[in-house]
Protein backbone atom coordinates (compact mmCIF):
# COMPACT_ATOMS: atom_id res chain seq x y z
CA UNK A 1 0.00 0.00 0.00
CA UNK A 2 1.04 3.53 -0.66
CA UNK A 3 0.98 5.64 2.45
CA UNK A 4 -0.67 8.98 2.01
CA UNK A 5 0.86 11.92 3.75
CA UNK A 6 -1.79 13.74 5.75
CA UNK A 7 -1.49 17.48 5.81
CA UNK A 8 -1.73 19.23 9.12
CA UNK A 9 -4.53 21.76 9.63
CA UNK A 10 -1.94 24.54 9.54
CA UNK A 11 -0.78 23.52 6.06
CA UNK A 12 -4.38 23.37 4.82
CA UNK A 13 -5.04 26.85 6.20
CA UNK A 14 -1.85 28.17 4.57
CA UNK A 15 -2.87 26.65 1.24
CA UNK A 16 -6.35 28.17 1.45
CA UNK A 17 -4.85 31.56 2.36
CA UNK A 18 -2.51 31.41 -0.63
CA UNK A 19 -5.39 30.48 -2.94
CA UNK A 20 -7.57 33.27 -1.55
CA UNK A 21 -4.74 35.78 -1.90
CA UNK A 22 -4.14 34.66 -5.49
CA UNK A 23 -7.84 35.03 -6.36
CA UNK A 24 -8.04 38.49 -4.76
CA UNK A 25 -4.90 39.69 -6.57
CA UNK A 26 -6.24 38.34 -9.86
CA UNK A 27 -9.56 40.15 -9.42
CA UNK A 28 -7.84 43.43 -8.46
CA UNK A 29 -5.52 43.13 -11.48
CA UNK A 30 -8.43 42.49 -13.84
CA UNK A 31 -10.33 45.48 -12.43
CA UNK A 32 -7.21 47.63 -12.90
CA UNK A 33 -6.89 46.47 -16.52
CA UNK A 34 -10.55 47.22 -17.29
CA UNK A 35 -10.39 50.69 -15.71
CA UNK A 36 -7.11 51.45 -17.48
CA UNK A 37 -8.55 50.36 -20.82
CA UNK A 38 -11.72 52.41 -20.40
CA UNK A 39 -9.76 55.53 -19.47
CA UNK A 40 -7.28 55.25 -22.37
CA UNK A 41 -9.52 54.74 -25.38
CA UNK A 42 -8.10 57.63 -27.41
CA UNK A 43 -6.51 56.71 -30.71
CA UNK A 44 -2.85 57.29 -31.36
CA UNK A 45 -1.03 57.27 -34.66
CA UNK A 46 2.18 55.26 -34.93
CA UNK A 47 4.52 55.99 -37.82
CA UNK A 48 7.53 53.76 -38.36
CA UNK A 49 9.33 53.82 -41.70
CA UNK A 50 6.65 52.72 -44.17
CA UNK A 51 4.01 51.84 -41.59
CA UNK A 52 1.29 54.16 -40.45
CA UNK A 53 -1.03 52.59 -37.88
CA UNK A 54 -3.87 53.99 -35.78
CA UNK A 55 -4.62 52.12 -32.57
CA UNK A 56 -5.95 52.77 -29.09
CA UNK A 57 -3.50 53.97 -26.47
CA UNK A 58 -4.36 51.10 -24.12
CA UNK A 59 -3.69 48.50 -26.83
CA UNK A 60 -0.37 50.15 -27.64
CA UNK A 61 0.74 50.18 -23.99
CA UNK A 62 -0.32 46.56 -23.39
CA UNK A 63 1.41 45.45 -26.61
CA UNK A 64 4.65 47.15 -25.63
CA UNK A 65 4.43 45.66 -22.13
CA UNK A 66 3.92 42.17 -23.59
CA UNK A 67 6.85 42.72 -25.95
CA UNK A 68 9.02 43.70 -22.99
CA UNK A 69 7.97 40.61 -21.03
CA UNK A 70 8.73 38.33 -24.00
CA UNK A 71 12.11 39.99 -24.48
CA UNK A 72 12.96 39.50 -20.80
CA UNK A 73 11.90 35.83 -20.95
CA UNK A 74 14.07 35.28 -24.03
CA UNK A 75 17.13 36.90 -22.46
CA UNK A 76 16.67 35.08 -19.14
CA UNK A 77 16.31 31.77 -21.00
CA UNK A 78 19.65 32.37 -22.71
CA UNK A 79 21.25 33.20 -19.36
CA UNK A 80 19.83 30.04 -17.76
CA UNK A 81 21.11 27.88 -20.63
CA UNK A 82 24.59 29.41 -20.30
CA UNK A 83 24.62 28.87 -16.52
CA UNK A 84 23.50 25.24 -16.87
CA UNK A 85 26.27 24.64 -19.40
CA UNK A 86 28.84 26.13 -17.04
CA UNK A 87 27.47 24.03 -14.18
CA UNK A 88 27.77 20.81 -16.21
CA UNK A 89 31.37 21.63 -17.12
CA UNK A 90 32.22 22.37 -13.48
CA UNK A 91 30.57 19.13 -12.32
CA UNK A 92 32.69 17.16 -14.83
CA UNK A 93 35.85 18.85 -13.55
CA UNK A 94 34.90 18.12 -9.94
CA UNK A 95 34.16 14.46 -10.64
CA UNK A 96 37.45 14.12 -12.56
CA UNK A 97 39.36 15.64 -9.65
CA UNK A 98 37.71 13.27 -7.16
CA UNK A 99 38.68 10.10 -9.07
CA UNK A 100 41.94 8.33 -8.22
CA UNK A 101 44.67 8.87 -10.82
CA UNK A 102 48.17 7.64 -11.62
CA UNK A 103 49.87 10.27 -9.45
CA UNK A 104 47.73 9.59 -6.40
CA UNK A 105 45.94 6.20 -6.61
CA UNK A 106 44.61 6.41 -3.04
CA UNK A 107 42.89 9.74 -3.60
CA UNK A 108 39.34 9.80 -2.32
CA UNK A 109 37.84 13.18 -1.69
CA UNK A 110 35.03 13.37 0.82
CA UNK A 111 32.19 15.69 -0.08
CA UNK A 112 29.64 17.07 2.31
Amino acid sequence: MVSQKKESPTNEIDLKMKQTTYIILTIVTLIFIVVFTLQNTSEVRISLLFWDIKTSLALLIFSLFALGVLTAIFILTLIIIALKSTLRKDEKIISALQEPNDLNPDRKVETE
